[in-house]
C-alpha cells in the first residue's frame, strides 16, 4: 500500500478509542517513538517507503527462517546518500557520517542482521579523485568494528565501469586494476566475509555493460570467491556462486500481486549447484518512481502488498531450504534504496489497524493484518509517564481479562513481525468515570 493511500496513524488509533472514552487522547508516543537509523525528519515518500519516525519492530530477523538454520543475513547497503541535491529523495543523513554509521550498525544489530553487502563503485571516480562511496564506507569501518560479530563484503557495481572506469579501460581492465585495492584496503579485516576461508566478492550488473573476461579476472586474484547476479553464477565454471534480485514488473500494469517465479526459480536452480554459493534474497516490493535514471515509460513496481510480499519472500527460502540443505546467505534488498521504494530502514508497512472494546475488566481486541505481528503487549500508564509491561500475548488473542481491580490508562501495542511497523492502540481507561 502506498503512503498517499494509509490514513494517518494517530487518526486510526483515535477513531478505536471512542468506544471506550467520551473524548480522544493522542497515542501514547514513547511507546511507539522513532528507533531506527533513519532521520527522523525524513518524511513517507510516494514509491512506499516510510517516515523516519515510524517505530519498527526489533524482532531478530532470524525469526522468519527456517528452524535450525546457519544462514547468516546480509542488508544490502547503499553508502550514496551526501549532497541532498544529487539524487531523487532526500534522506536526512550523510553516509560519510560516522556518526549517522554507528546509528546504522547499532539498528542492524538490534533486528539480528549479521552484516552488510556495500554496492561500491570503485576507488577513484571518473577525474582520479577518491570515489565519495569508498571514502564513506572507510569512515564506517571503524564504527562497524564495534560490533565484531557482524561481517562486510563487497560487491562491484556496474557503476564501478560506467562512471569510474580507469583512462582506456574496458570493463575487464576495469575490475582487474580495482583488486589489489580490494584485497589490500578491505580483505585484511578480520569483519570481511568469508566463505570456505576465500573473501567473498559480489557483482552487481558489470555483463550488461560491456564483454568481461571473468577467467582472466579470477586468474588476477584466485583467492577470490566471486558471486554473481542471477542464475548466470550457477552456470560459469568460474564463479562461485549467485545471488538473487528482486524482478518487478512495469509500473503501468500496477499488479496488486507480487510476482515471484523468478526468485522461486533461482532456489529451483541453486538446489543443482549445491557446490556453488546461494545468496537468497528478500524485499517488500519495488517502486522507481523516484529514481532519476528510470524513464517515464520504463518504470518499474511490485507491490507491498501490506508486507505480504516481504513474507512470501521468506516463505519461498523455507520451502526450499533446511537444517539438512542450508541456505548460506541471504541479502536483505535493500536496506536504504530509497529512491526504488525497497528500503528496509524505515519499515515495512504492515497496514494494521488495532480496535480495543471494553466490558468489565475483560478487554476485547480486534486486529487487523494478524500475520503480520509477532505479538501483542499490554501495558499501564504509571504517574511519572512511563508504562509498566503487564504481559504479552499471542497476535490472535481476542480478549484480555485485565488484573482485578485495575484502574488507570492502559495502551495494547501490536509488535510487528521483523521489520514491520509497530502498532499502540488508543488510550484505555478503566475504573475512572468523567
Amino acid at each position: 500500500m502506498t503512503t498517499g493511500k494509509r490514513i494517518l496513524p494517530a487518526l486510526t488509533l483515535c477513531l478505536s478509542a471512542l468506544p471506550l472514552t467520551a473524548s480522544c487522547e493522542e497515542p501514547a508516543a514513547s511507546l511507539a517513538s522513532p528507533n531506527t537509523s533513519a532521520s527522523h525528519t525524513f518524511a513517507a515518500t510516494r514509491n512506499g517507503n516510510l517516515g523516519g519516525s515510524t517505530s519498527v519492530s526489533d524482532v531478530n530477523i532470524h525469526t522468519l527462517l527456517y528452524p535450525g538454520h546457519t544462514t547468516k543475513v546480509l542488508a544490502h547497503y547503499l553508502p550514496w546518500w551526501f549532497d541532498p541535491e544529487s539524487r531523487g529523495v532526500v534522506v536526512g543523513y550523510r553516509s560519510d557520517d560516522p556518526a549517522q554509521a554507528l546509528r546504522t550498525f547499532k539498528d542492524m544489530h538490534a533486528r539480528g542482521v549479521d552484516g552488510v553487502i556495500v554496492d561500491w563503485y570503485g576507488e577513484k571516480d571518473g577525474n582520479g579523485q577518491p570515489e565519495p562511496i569508498d571514502v564513506a564506507w572507510r569512515k564506517s569501518m571503524p564504527e562497524l568494528a564495534k560490533f565484531p560479530d557482524m561481517s562486510f563484503s563487497i560487491m562491484v557495481d556496474a557503476g564501478t565501469y560506467n562512471f569510474n572506469h580507469c583512462k582506456g579501460c574496458d570493463v575487464t581492465q576495469t575490475v582487474i586494476s580495482q583488486l589489489d585495492y580490494l584485497s589490500r584496503t578491505y580483505f585484511s579485516s578480520p569483519q570481511y566475509l568469508r566463505y570456505d576461508g576465500h573473501p567473498v566478492v559480489y557483482e552487481f550488473g558489470l555483463d550488461w555493460s560491456g564483454k568481461v573476461d571473468w577467467s582472466r579476472i579470477q586468474a588476477a586474484h584466485r583467492d577470490i570467491s566471486w558471486v554473481h547476479i542471477h542464475k548466470q553464477g550457477f552456470d560459469r565454471d568460474y564463479s562461485a556462486g549467485a545471488f538473487v534480485w528482486v524482478s518487478s514488473g512495469f509500473a503501468r500494469q500496477k499488479p496488486k500481486v507480487a510476482d515471484l517465479a523468478e526468485l522461486k526459480e533461482f532456489y529451483r536452480y541453486a538446489r543443482t549447484e549445491p557446490a556453488k554459493i546461494a545468496t537468497g534474497g528478500v524485499f517488500k516490493g519495488f517502486d522507481d518512481l523516484l529514481a532519476a535514471w528510470a524513464k517515464p515509460n520504463e518504470k518499474h513496481y511490485m507491490p507491498q502488498s501490506c508486507g505480504d510480499t516481504w513474507l512470501q519472500t521468506f516463505d519461498v527460502i523455507n520451502q526450499n531450504y533446511s537444517t539438512a540443505r542450508q541456505l548460506p546467505f541471504l541479502q536483505l534488498i535493500t536496506w536504504n534504496d530509497y529512491e526504488e521504494g525497497t528500503a528496509l530502514e524505515s519499515g515495512i508497512d504492515n497496514c494494521v489497524t488495532l480496535q480495543t472494546s471494553l466490558s468489565g475488566n475483560a478487554l476485547g481486541l480486534t486486529l487487523s493484518h494478524a500475520e503480520t505481528v509477532d505479538h501483542l503487549e499490554l501495558y499501564q500508564s504509571l504517574a511519572d509517564g512511563k508504562f509498566r509491561l503487564i504481559n504479552r500475548y499471542a497476535p490472535a488473542t481476542a480478549t484480555i481479562a485485565l488484573p482485578a481491580g485495575s484502574s488507570g490508562t492502559f495502551y495494547v501495542k501490536a509488535v510487528g513481525k521483523p521489520f514491520f511497523k509497530n502498532v499502540v492502540s488508543a488510550p484505555i481507561t478503566v475504573g475512572r468515570k468523567d
